[in-house]
């Protein structure tokens, strides 16, 4: 007999995740990976991620590569230098503006044609987030995180949040879908999994 295919995003949440999300081992890293797996929110990548993990160590890359290939990739606008051919696409005027708007408020008086490559890649993530219409950025780049209240600003709320602040949020939205199916019933059935108990208040 068959079973019933794990449900996509039932809380409507799409997160996008830096590189050192993808195998983090830490509490809210793992439960936000499950979570994903269980069909409640969504996780996706940028095709900056395989860009980055290019410089992994030898030992890890295959390691590293496998797992973010578990992760839709969402192909972000050419930039020069950084990005594959292969993973990205032809950008417009609005994609040029937005991108140079996130580089200037992530790294304030930077010149972006003399930027560290990792920098412009970091920008390249938000960027193609926000364009993609992800809900928010989960990493644990304090530089980043710094900055989220500015972006928040420019870009009509879009979050960057570490882990356990993307959890919060997802532990919410869990809860008002569960709150909905209990009043109406007939939305049918929603995965067991997280216990109320393993949520974070």
């Amino acid at each position: 007999m068959a079973t019933a295919p794990t449900p996509y995003n039932l809380t409507a949440l799409l997160l996008f995740i830096d590189t050192n999300i993808i195998d983090a081992a830490d509490e809210a890293s793992v439960c936000l990976r499950r979570l994903r797996d269980e069909g409640w929110i969504n996780l996706q990548r940028t095709d900056a991620m395989d860009t980055e993990l290019a410089d992994a160590p030898a030992e890890k890359w295959a390691q590293l590569t496998e797992a973010s290939a578990s992760y839709p990739e969402a192909l972000g606008p050419m930039v020069w230098g950084q990005s594959r051919w292969d993973s990205s696409v032809w950008g417009t005027d609005e994609d040029h503006t937005r991108l140079h708007d996130v580089f200037a408020i992530l790294f304030p008086n930077v010149d972006r044609a003399t930027a560290r490559g990792n920098h412009i890649r970091d920008a390249m993530h938000v960027s193609t987030a926000i364009r993609y219409g992800g809900f928010g950025f989960v990493t644990r780049e304090r530089r980043l995180l710094n900055k989220s209240g500015r972006i928040a600003e420019r870009f009509h709320g879009f979050r960057m949040w570490p882990p356990e602040d993307a959890l919060t949020e997802a532990a919410a939205r869990i809860r008002g879908l569960r709150e909905l199916h209990r009043r109406e019933p007939h939305r049918g059935a929603l995965p067991t999994w997280p216990a109320e108990g393993d949520l974070p208040t």
